[in-house]
């Protein structure tokens, strides 16, 4: 340690100076213990720029609360704040020439052997001495003048000489795109903070972005996985992996949710929870490991943190959306009933009916279907039971002759094509935009449990067999 403690011992004489000494080893001493306990204990607790006072070209703050490295803490409120700062005559130089501007605040280094308490601002010395009336807290009044001091607070442009002052960045400024708004804020950097909230682009320009994409991926992935009725027992392509994904996602959302909420989390524990949800979800990356990933950068937070959000986005977007779209049928009245999509009725998607046949064959479940046995019949909600009653013509099915890659692979799915044609009865599913099936309710063993659910149950050749249809909206590539 650069100072020592004081002997204290009886009979000595005491000057300002024993007070001195031991005001500055405790000083070190809390300082360095919190420098070990916490390496990146510096920096914005709190600020609020002045953009009216920016937009007139010049630099002032409204409030302002920080910790430098060496523990010195500043807290300014309203009429407290430092000096304004002219910005007019640097807005000539281009920031080609220049860079971006960084504004400190800064407070001068004690240097025993000079003067550091002066009764002005400005200078060199550390504190500015000023005396004020205080009262006896005990009895109240007695008022005695005592001499105070306090830190010789100012702001600093990194053009302007530095040396010895102790700094913490609070922003840069830079050249906007229009040659009439002079200097404004660069967007790029983000200054050392205390917590996240300190700075609006990275509390919630970054961190809550972050959960927010998270949380629509988990929207997204739990209402197909909803839809489908997928399981981890599912073979069908890719559902495997977005279980997991999901399984990941429902994870990484609940600690950013909680992040994002949170009063005073630091940039340090963000950063290791963004770098735990990339680990995560380096899985699903074409290498199937972890991409090279920035190392934490207190001084400049601003790149480090915009890299792992596209890291982030990146990996979010590696299992992509199904090539269909799936509505299973839902027993309503006499028979069954699926919600649409206005955008299916478009050219660009085809239409299949797909029947979860369980274990019949392809065979045996085209006989089940077949006239003379379940006598299925499509068509609008509002003429399906006509259509079935009189047995007109409904809408075609073609049974697939080949695979169709965009659709489920499992053998256990049965698929028919529904041509587009000018019948009757495809006009009026276009009219109306429902889809309804009637069955022969004879055969249905669970007709009275029926409405709301998937499931039906037939009888077949003596034999209770579950089947489920689906309506597949799939979008022709172009």
């Amino acid at each position: 340690m650069k100072y020592a403690g004081i002997h204290w011992h009886e009979g000595q004489f005491l000057h300002p100076h024993h007070f001195q000494a031991a005001d500055r080893y405790w000083t070190e001493l809390s300082a360095l213990q919190q420098h070990w306990d916490h390496p990146y204990g510096y920096g914005l607790q709190d600020v609020e720029i002045n953009t009216e006072a920016l937009a007139n070209s010049h630099f002032e703050v409204n409030r302002i609360h920080a910790r430098f490295q060496d523990g010195t803490v500043v807290s300014l409120g309203e009429g407290q704040v430092p000096n304004r700062i002219h910005l007019k005559p640097l807005e000539s130089n281009s920031e080609e020439e220049t860079g971006p501007l960084t504004v400190y605040l800064g407070v001068p280094r004690l240097k025993l052997g000079r003067q550091n308490v002066a009764g002005t601002e400005g200078g060199l010395h550390r504190f500015v001495e000023s005396e004020i009336a205080v009262q006896d807290e005990t009895q109240g009044g007695s008022d005695q003048d005592v001499r105070i001091k306090h830190l010789n607070v100012r702001m600093l442009l990194s053009t302007e000489d530095t040396a010895g002052f102790d700094l913490v960045p609070i922003c840069q400024l830079a050249t906007s795109a229009s040659e009439s708004s002079g200097l404004q804020i660069y967007k790029d950097y983000i200054p050392p903070v205390l917590n996240i909230d300190a700075w609006s682009e990275l509390g919630r320009g970054i961190v809550r972005s972050c959960m927010d994409m998270v949380g629509r991926k988990c929207e997204i992935l739990s209402s197909q996985l909803h839809a489908r009725r997928v399981g981890f027992e599912s073979r069908h392509p890719g559902d495997l992996d977005r279980l997991i994904m999901l399984s990941n996602l429902n994870a990484i959302y609940a600690t950013l949710n909680g992040l994002s909420y949170m009063r005073g989390v630091h940039p340090q524990i963000a950063f290791l929870e963004l770098y735990r949800a990339i680990g995560n979800l380096a899985i699903f990356a074409p290498s199937r490991r972890i991409p090279e990933l920035p190392k934490y950068d207190h001084e400049n937070l601003g790149p480090v943190f915009r890299i792992l959000r596209e890291e982030l986005e990146k990996l979010l977007n590696s299992v992509q959306e199904y090539e269909f779209e799936q509505r299973p049928f839902l027993g309503m009245g006499l028979g069954m009933q699926a919600t649409l999509e206005p955008k299916w009725f478009h050219s660009t998607w085809e239409w299949f009916i797909g029947v979860n046949k369980g274990e019949l064959s392809g065979e045996e479940c085209r006989d089940l279907l077949s006239p003379g046995h379940l006598d299925w019949k499509f068509g609008s909600a509002r003429q399906v039971e006509a259509l079935f009653q009189r047995r007109s013509e409904g809408l075609t099915l073609e049974p697939l002759d080949r695979a169709i890659r965009a659709l489920p692979s499992d053998s256990d799915w049965l698929f028919y094509r529904i041509p587009r044609t000018a019948s009757p009865a495809w006009q009026d599913v276009q009219a109306t935009q429902t889809l309804a099936m009637r069955l022969r309710d004879s055969l249905i063993l669970n007709q009275a449990d029926l409405q709301g659910e998937r499931r039906i149950i037939v009888s077949y050749r003596g034999k209770n067999i579950p089947l489920e249809f689906s309506l597949f909206a799939v979008p022709q590539q172009t």
